[in-house]
């Protein structure tokens, strides 16, 4: 019963986020429409942007390959990016478990354990989110009024990265009962786990990097702040608030109306210039996601073939 309640509170949050992203575009659809027909791509910035996020690919792999090192299994990098790129695809099926159980079978397939690979790949999403909410709150602190507040979520975020290698392995342990995965989590090293926050940290910080300079690639002069760190806190933010609601295949939806809604109140440009950044990098990063997936996922079914020969 409380596995239903939790699938239906989702199901309702995401149809409030998407019904509510529905009716802004609907009411500045002539706005937007008039702005599209005069869109103007620049893809020197597009190009720039699509390197970075794919630079933040290659630091979450290298994070998932140091912690999965905990559990005494190695990776060499071109099965770690082929495993990570392919089980990504998951993603875009309801349900955001789909992605670590597709990682599990992957790597078990290439002779290392499934339940390693697994497990790890919770610690890196865990780790992952962590880093995202600390990223938000100190990129997105201009909108906090009071300098105390700021400074006490500061310290707490601090003090949780001190305390994650101590906290984290008891959270796995609950995290894998609630999913129904029985995941046995080794002692991990505190510096792989500082390491790790570092690292997911900084894939954080090139993705909000990257935004930016795709909105700038899209519409141009129409952007009205030069700052990279509220880009950063609003692609951050949706991206995190769209990956927490699993009935929404990899975000669809919740991301764009966040994305669309965090543009204007941060005042980084109109709303119907929000609205074009929201869809088309929508478009942008599926292309990022699933084309190194769907070329993963073939290299490995040759792979597959050439051994059953």
């Amino acid at each position: 019963m409380r596995h239903k309640l939790i699938i239906a509170a989702q199901w309702i949050v995401a149809i409030v986020v998407v019904g509510y992203a529905s009716s802004i575009v609907a009411k500045q659809w002539s706005a937007v429409r008039v702005r599209f027909m005069a869109l103007e791509i620049h893809w020197g910035e597009v190009i720039l942007a699509s390197l970075l996020v794919l630079g933040a690919y290659v630091i979450l792999i290298e994070t998932w390959r140091r912690v999965l090192a905990a559990w005494d299994t190695t990776l060499g990098w071109p099965a770690a990016a082929q495993i990570w790129f392919a089980s990504s695809l998951g993603k875009y099926i309801p349900g955001n478990v789909w992605s670590i159980a597709a990682l599990g079978v992957m790597a078990r397939d290439r002779g290392a354990s499934s339940v390693a690979a697994a497990g790890s790949s919770i610690i890196v999403n865990l780790l992952n989110l962590t880093a995202g909410l600390a990223v938000v709150l100190i990129c997105g602190s201009r909108l906090v009024p009071d300098l105390t507040v700021f400074m006490i979520v500061a310290i707490t975020m601090i003090g949780a990265a001190i305390a994650a290698p101590f906290a984290l392995p008891p959270l796995a342990t609950w995290i894998c009962r609630v999913t129904g995965r029985n995941v046995k989590v080794p002692k991990i090293p505190p510096r792989v786990i500082w390491l790790s926050l570092a690292g997911t940290t900084l894939a954080w910080l090139a993705y909000g990097l990257a935004f930016r300079f795709f909105a700038e690639g899209m519409i141009g002069n129409a952007i009205r702040s030069s700052s990279i760190l509220p880009y950063v806190a609003v692609y951050t933010g949706a991206y995190i608030l769209g990956f927490i609601t699993p009935v929404a295949p990899a975000g669809l939806g919740v991301r764009e109306a966040l994305l669309g809604k965090g543009l204007v109140l941060f005042g980084l440009m109109g709303s119907p210039e929000a609205v074009i950044v929201a869809l088309t990098s929508r478009l942008w990063l599926t292309v990022l996601e699933v084309a190194p997936g769907l070329v993963a996922l073939a290299t490995s079914q040759v792979k597959t073939h050439t051994r059953q020969a």
